[in-house]
């Protein structure tokens, strides 16, 4: 990767932009210094985090009805209950805070990997809160207002934007919906023909089956000036980190986030560890079984307390995601995020098994598309999209077993097509076990 003057035009987006924000009285900056200043003074704005959390609580206590009626104070933070997806489905007025009601607010949906939909309301300060994380993260990542970003994921109805407001926001939408090998090749030369700083996003699988299209016709990398890769929604093996850095001269990181709070974490170039945002949120490592704190280090639920959405609180919410934290650094990051509890693999004596077993299958020839099944607690189930008729059925169990357990009983099914979620991801992993307990 190097470094590369804005274009003029890119430039002046990037001016406007702040022009924009500026004539709004810099709400977007403020907030761009105040994560700054978590990030690089984290003791010494301890007080202020804290201070930022009392006023969210005692917020949540008095203008909402759910927290209202609990008897609770703004210093009885884990007194607060733990609330999921179905616990503010179920009774959404009484999340919402009666100062926002009639306010301009902007409400984020999302079905995401549970296939059940999710509203919530962010007021507009949250908004802007979310734009300067954005802005943050991403030039941690390497991509400036500005530059090109080429934005790979699931297009629906409900996130596709005007062509202007493409234009104006120097975005290239790109549908993940049948990436097949025709459009990949189409994608490659667009690519090719821009020269300007750009950025790709999206989701991993994508970026997997570019690579993978890539790696199949043997090409040599692709020169087109990208200062950023970002992987999001989902995890990334090493085999699509290396391959997306060789391809494209810039390596690749992941970004931790969901629709509806933001970016919670993001990794470091070259780096594995993912680093919190702390500066917005507050984040807790509960037991897999209940609502105590994991041990330290231990894996277990990510709950989070979002400390700017205010027109309707999310207080120790369980995002559904199971990570370990890393407490000998200060502050505090997370070492992994194992992806959705109803995604996570156990082996046959209940131990989990990261979801990173799956890289495994790119020593074999042919696949195209894998995905693990745990059926039962020694029963599993492997199916396979393979590009020709495939030969190491024995050696793939005998290795998926290695990590499962001798006594694994593997199962393996062809198919046609392993088929994406409505959100436009693909499970790797999924645990019908976890599933039949909900």
């Amino acid at each position: 990767m190097t470094l590369q003057k804005q274009p003029i035009l890119d430039t002046l987006r990037s001016k406007s932009f702040w022009w924009l924000d500026t004539l709004k009285g810099s709400p977007i900056k403020k907030h761009l210094l105040d994560i700054s200043d978590s990030f690089h003074n984290f003791e010494s704005t301890k007080n202020k985090r804290e201070q930022n959390l009392i006023k969210l609580l005692k917020h949540s206590i008095e203008t909402t009805p759910f927290y209202r009626n609990l008897n609770l104070t703004e210093t009885d933070f884990e007194h607060f209950p733990v609330i999921n997806k179905n616990k503010i489905t179920e009774n959404q007025d009484l999340f919402k805070s009666s100062i926002f009601i009639d306010k301009k607010n902007v409400t984020r949906s999302t079905s995401g990997s549970t296939g059940t939909p999710f509203k919530v309301i962010h007021n507009k300060n949250k908004i802007y809160r979310n734009s300067a994380d954005t802005i943050y993260f991403s030039e941690l990542a390497g991509f400036k207002i500005g530059y090109q970003l080429w934005y790979l994921r699931y297009w629906g109805l409900n996130f596709k934007n005007s062509n202007f407001k493409n234009w104006a926001q120097n975005l290239k939408p790109i549908e993940v919906i049948d990436l097949n090998a025709e459009r990949i090749e189409s994608l490659i030369s667009q690519i090719k023909n821009t020269t300007n700083p750009k950025g790709w996003l999206g989701f991993p699988s994508a970026f997997e089956q570019v690579c993978k299209f890539l790696d199949r016709e043997n090409r040599d990398p692709v020169h087109a000036n990208f200062q950023s890769i970002i992987g999001m929604a989902e995890g990334i093996n090493d085999y699509t980190k290396q391959r997306m850095q060789y391809y494209f001269n810039c390596p690749m990181v992941s970004r931790y986030s969901n629709m509806e709070n933001g970016i919670l974490a993001q990794q470091a170039p070259n780096q594995n560890v993912f680093n919190i945002n702390w500066a917005s949120y507050h984040i807790e490592i509960l037991n897999m079984h209940n609502d105590n704190q994991a041990p330290k280090g231990d894996l277990g639920r990510i709950v989070i307390t979002d400390l700017f959405s205010y027109a309707m609180p999310l207080i120790r919410y369980d995002t559904g995601d199971i990570g370990a934290m890393d407490y000998t650094v200060n502050p505090p990051t997370l070492k992994k995020i194992e992806g959705r509890k109803t995604d996570t693999i156990y082996n046959t004596k209940g131990v989990i098994v990261s979801s990173f077993i799956m890289i495994n299958s790119v020593r074999f020839t042919g696949i195209k598309q894998i995905q693990l099944i745990q059926e039962h607690k020694t029963v599993y189930t492997i199916k396979l999209n393979c590009s020709k008729v495939f030969k190491f059925e024995n050696e793939l169990i005998e290795k998926f077993r290695s990590f499962l357990g001798d006594d694994a009983l593997i199962n393996i099914i062809m198919v046609d097509e392993i088929p994406l979620l409505s959100s436009g991801k693909r499970k790797m992993t999924l645990n019908k076990m976890n599933t039949q307990r909900k």
